[in-house]
């Protein structure tokens, strides 16, 4: 079943134009023959061995007769192989005296989880999901089967679970903003750092967040930052810059130094140096430090566009508060200090980052030779100390 029937459910619990934008949009399966090759994730850990009979009849044998879901809890917390749970848990569903309750299952999925067994956890979250209309207060087990579809990058499971959240009658298993966070998390992880990627779920994600906000679900700062960071990294700069601006007055959120990070990262890569400044401008007089990600664009965005004496500026200042730049953008304004004719500027500047210890004197030679074979200056000597001689 693919995602997009799942979501379809979400018409069942209220028409609205935010069910109807998330049914149509979201492009694609949870089906791994459907996946393009390059975004298909192999299981960290296979399911090993199932455990021999023997272990499982020992570990039936060690349970209570009297078999209530507070012991039953603790006798699966206490199996030493996690293998073991399932059976055990499917052994108790069969007693006559079983009643149900969510901590049995609620331990299970979680060692399961966290043992990496997503075939067991996957089958425990669906005898919990069959009692589902028995189970008192089943917002915990619901909120941690989604969390971890989430992490097994299952998005078709963990759109289920979220459907059965909002289909609960229990209040408190509604969907919270944690829900939608660990949703736009997982949503916006697929592809990694492509931007067509991240572009093609984007409208997903904004269809998504509306529902969020007809559900009468308060978005906090975390789930603000993943639609920046989503709208930055698809190169929707002008919705990054309007969530942005919305945080405080609209929602009350106060942005945090992510919050600044994903927009200089996401101008500067757009080469709107500009709108990068003033935004990194803000956020170092709230004393606020960006990222090393965003350090890294921002300079190498100023040296690209001949602004050198201000990306080294800003890279001094970012040395100060303990970001360093990388090799790669450190090349960029020292040779574009060296192509705008700063000659001294760029021997000056290599002499200082030795001095500081952030190049070797390795890098000082490679750097300061690879400027005299770029720029064919032969009038550039490098001693033996990798010094230019000029």
């Amino acid at each position: 079943m693919t995602t997009t029937t799942l979501l379809r459910r979400l018409l069942l619990l209220g028409a609205n134009p935010a069910d109807a934008l998330l049914t149509g949009r979201l492009p694609f399966s949870t089906s791994s023959r459907r996946t393009p090759h390059r975004f298909r994730r192999s299981r960290r850990n296979p399911n090993p061995k199932p455990p021999s009979p023997e272990a499982v009849s020992a570990a039936i044998a060690t349970l209570p007769s009297r078999l209530t879901p507070p012991l039953l809890t603790y006798s699966l917390s206490s199996v030493s192989d996690a293998r073991l749970l399932l059976p055990v848990l499917t052994h108790s569903l069969r007693l006559p005296t079983f009643r149900p309750d969510p901590g049995p299952f609620l331990v299970s999925i979680k060692r399961l989880a966290a043992a990496d067994l997503y075939a067991d956890f996957d089958r425990a979250c669906a005898l919990a999901f069959s009692l589902l209309p028995s189970l008192p207060s089943p917002g915990p087990l619901l909120r941690s089967a989604l969390y971890f579809y989430c992490q097994f990058r299952r998005l078709g499971k963990a759109f289920h679970v979220y459907t059965l959240m909002r289909a609960s009658a229990d209040p408190a298993a509604r969907p919270s903003a944690d829900t939608y966070h660990a949703l736009f998390t997982a949503l916006l992880s697929r592809g990694g750092g492509d931007t067509m990627v991240h572009y093609m779920y984007m409208d997903t994600v904004s269809a998504l967040f509306r529902q969020m906000l007809e559900e009468g679900v308060a978005p906090d700062t975390r789930a603000l930052n993943v639609l920046v960071k989503g709208y930055a990294q698809s190169l929707h700069l002008n919705d990054a810059l309007r969530v942005f601006h919305q945080m405080w007055p609209v929602y009350g959120c106060d942005p945090d130094a992510l919050t600044y990070s994903y927009l200089v990262h996401g101008l500067s890569a757009q080469g709107r140096t500009r709108n990068a400044r003033e935004v990194f401008d803000e956020m170092r007089g709230k004393g606020l430090v960006p990222t090393e990600p965003a350090c890294n664009a921002f300079v190498s965005a100023l040296a690209m566009a001949g602004e050198a004496g201000e990306a080294e500026r800003v890279m001094w200042d970012m040395v100060r508060t303990g970001r360093v730049v990388d090799a790669v953008t450190r090349r960029a304004v020292v040779e574009e200090l060296w192509r705008s004719g700063s000659r001294d500027d760029a021997d000056r500047m290599v002499r200082e980052m030795e001095e500081k210890g952030i190049v070797g004197s390795a890098e000082r030679r490679a750097l300061l030779r690879s400027l005299h074979d770029e720029f064919g200056d032969d009038d550039l000597d490098v001693d033996g100390r990798g010094r230019s001689t000029k």
